[in-house]
């Protein structure tokens, strides 16, 4: 018989000596747990076995009781704790206990870098990583933030029509700044010509189709590193209308955007 994934979680706690806010009869205060912790071979200060409790109970919250699931790797999750002891802020503590969770129902769902790059991220941070997931397109797994739509001409070069992206709080300086914490790559990227082959895409939960009018008009944008596109999945899908409507109005007369 197989354990659930609550049941999975429960064992974790016990075996690691952080049941204390999984249970309502646990005994002790942080301290005493943090003793049993160390006397298990680890040493954990009280605020961060406090911090990794509340991690673990907002999973078991969320877990599934009826899907069973293999033991979580020991290995991964001594990192996983060693990086995410330190998280206070209780949003933050949710996008962790989303990442246990994944990680027991899919295991290697996340890499070890994946998780040292969350560690470092401020709430501001993450914020602004949320705001360009909902405004991105998803193409097959991947995620492409569209910044632009770019018409090569017949004899050489081109032009580019952008998005004003500021008025959507991403000025070149917030994108630099995901570059920077490797969520987003820094090259910007021209998709393929859109007459000849059509863009499937998502966004905000809805599938459309991008299609070109003419040859030779192209999207151009930012692709999301590995890590970002990890992360990204944690991020929950709130459609951008407004974004939406400038995207159309990037669109018009050279692209049909259809809607499925």
């Amino acid at each position: 018989m197989g354990y659930s994934t609550q049941d999975r979680l429960r064992q974790l706690a016990q075996q690691q000596g952080l049941e204390g806010s999984l249970y309502s009869d646990a005994k002790g205060d942080p301290l005493d747990r943090a003793r049993r912790r160390a006397a298990l071979g680890g040493c954990r200060p009280p605020p961060r076995q406090r911090n990794l409790e509340a991690i673990l109970h907002k999973a078991l919250l969320q877990a599934n009781a009826d899907l069973v699931v293999d033991e979580l790797d020991g290995d991964w999750f001594y990192h996983f704790s060693r990086l995410s002891e330190n998280t206070g802020n209780p949003r933050m503590q949710g996008l962790w206990a989303t990442i246990l969770l994944r990680e027991l129902e899919q295991p290697g769902s996340f890499s070890r870098r994946t998780l040292e790059v969350l560690e470092k991220l401020s709430l501001k941070e993450t914020q602004l990583f949320a705001k360009v997931v909902n405004m991105a397109l998803t193409v097959g797994q991947e995620y492409r933030l569209v910044i632009g739509l770019y018409k090569r001409h017949a004899l050489g070069g081109g032009h580019t029509r952008l998005l004003p992206m500021g008025q959507f709080g991403l000025p070149y300086s917030a994108l630099a700044t995901l570059m920077e914490l490797g969520l987003l790559q820094s090259s910007e990227l021209v998709s393929a010509d859109l007459r000849q082959i059509p863009l499937q895409f998502s966004m905000g939960g809805h599938r459309g189709q991008l299609l070109g009018n003419r040859r030779r008009v192209h999207l151009t944008y930012y692709r999301f590193s590995v890590i970002g596109d990890e992360l990204a999945r944690l991020v929950a899908t709130e459609p951008d209308s407004k974004f939406e409507t400038e995207l159309k109005r990037l669109a018009e007369g050279e692209l049909t955007l259809s809607w499925q």
